[in-house]
């Protein structure tokens, strides 16, 4: 219990720094880069110590030798490591995924020019088998209706982590006042390398639809080669509504089609508060109940 509850402070402590980064950022522009990479630094080793004393059965950053490699490699430093990912993920087009999301499902919205989001996931279950699956992206808008940005996920607790980037692109070629034709490309990418899995590629693309003011449709499809969503490839159908109830509650919900690591309905609400959005919802992972979770994400523009 003790052990637990040092693993919950130090999670804690790990979103606090991220999230303190990002106002950093916010409130000294000159700063931001600084202020949100010593941010990300922070969130990695933290979460890293919280992981470690919640006795997950493989740390994150414990990169063994692989089974048919005899000697042993030294072991690389969290700082090293977590360094290492924020340069990455800096050098990268996108500049910093996201792109933006109903839940799941990649939304008709497209930022601004040089307006970021930034957002963290956390997808979980209490009851048996129970997980904890975290995750963080943002993106940044580029103008002429295009932005990028990068997601890192695969923080898995407890069980075995294996950390991805996801780098992608939205294009929105064609839009009015009540209906726009989005698509865009995500990379899926090994942090450790291929002895976790190889790369993989996920494109999709839909029509988003304005029945009223408050009130959006989206429709369209995705194709992911092995190993994106499963060892196959894998095409299928991707569904959205977004129903505006107040100034400050949203209901939403999305689908991707097929029984798959994509295949979820996630039903729920978004909670807009200024700059900041809170979301929550259950995701119920098509024909498999015990994929079923909680799914809360906490994002902020500026």
């Amino acid at each position: 219990m003790v052990t637990n509850r040092k693993a919950v402070g130090w999670c804690l402590l790990a979103v606090s720094c991220l999230a303190a980064g990002a106002v950093i950022g916010v409130f000294f522009p000159r700063a931001g880069l600084a202020a949100i990479g010593a941010g990300f630094i922070g969130y990695v080793l933290c979460g890293r110590c919280a992981m470690a004393r919640w006795r997950v059965d493989e740390r994150v950053f414990d990169i063994r030798p692989r089974i048919e490699d005899h000697r042993r490699h030294p072991r690389v430093p969290p700082v090293a490591i977590a360094t290492g990912v924020l340069l990455a993920a800096l050098a990268l087009p996108s500049v910093s995924r996201g792109q933006q999301t109903i839940f799941n499902v990649p939304s008709a919205d497209v930022l601004d020019r040089g307006k970021t989001y930034l957002e963290l996931d956390v997808l979980g279950r209490p009851q048996d088998p129970d997980f904890a699956l975290f995750s963080g992206r943002g993106v940044y808008g580029l103008g002429a209706n295009v932005e990028a940005g990068v997601n890192f996920t695969g923080f898995l607790v407890p069980g075995r982590s294996v950390p991805v980037a996801t780098p992608n692109v939205k294009w929105q070629p064609w839009q009015n006042d009540r209906l726009a034709f989005t698509t865009g490309v995500f990379g899926l990418f090994y942090l450790r390398g291929s002895r976790d899995g190889d790369p993989a590629v996920l494109w999709y693309g839909h029509a988003a639809y304005k029945l009223t003011a408050g009130t959006r449709l989206t429709a369209g499809g995705y194709w992911a080669s092995s190993g994106y969503a499963a060892a196959d490839p894998q095409a299928g159908a991707l569904l959205g509504l977004e129903q505006k109830v107040g100034d400050h509650v949203n209901v939403i919900a999305d689908w991707f089609s097929g029984e798959n690591d994509l295949g979820y309905f996630t039903p729920g609400v978004s909670l807009p508060l200024g700059s900041w959005t809170i979301y929550a919802g259950y995701s119920i992972k098509n024909g498999d109940s015990q994929g079923n979770a909680m799914l809360f994400e906490f994002g902020s523009t500026f």
